[in-house]
């Protein structure tokens, strides 16, 4: 099993090196719009925001999906703001909508969970 795991690996390490580049050189160098900068922007910060991993695997997934959802309403909201066609402006207006009440629930559990055993000296002496 693990040989095959590891060829795996292998074979799709060396199907990617092999790969060219998506876009040429020019296209890469020419600057963002003003939406492509919004939505660059906002994924930066959702992978932010998701990249700090707690021990604890109920509030891991908690801080996950809230940066996760926040990034969809910022970029729902980048739709809104440069986007033209009516489907894509309706479904962003219903991320928004739907992300925005889950957002409330996990802010509301991460507020009212006790404080995390892994991070016990940053509150000592605080009960």
């Amino acid at each position: 099993m693990r040989l095959a795991i590891i060829a795996s690996l292998a074979l799709l390490a060396a199907c990617q090196q092999g790969e060219a580049p998506e876009a040429p050189a020019a296209e890469a160098a020419e600057p963002l719009n003003a939406a492509q900068q919004a939505y660059s922007d906002a994924n930066a910060r959702m992978h932010e925001g998701m990249a700090s991993i707690p021990a604890d695997p109920d509030e891991a997934f908690m801080r996950g999906m809230l940066a996760h959802h926040r990034g969809a309403v910022e970029m729902a909201k980048v739709e809104l703001e440069h986007g033209t066609d009516p489907e894509a402006r309706a479904l962003a207006q219903a991320i928004i909508a739907a992300q925005q009440a889950e957002i409330e629930q996990m802010e509301t559990w991460l507020a009212n969970r006790p404080t995390s055993a892994a991070t016990p000296a940053a509150h000592a002496g605080h009960h």
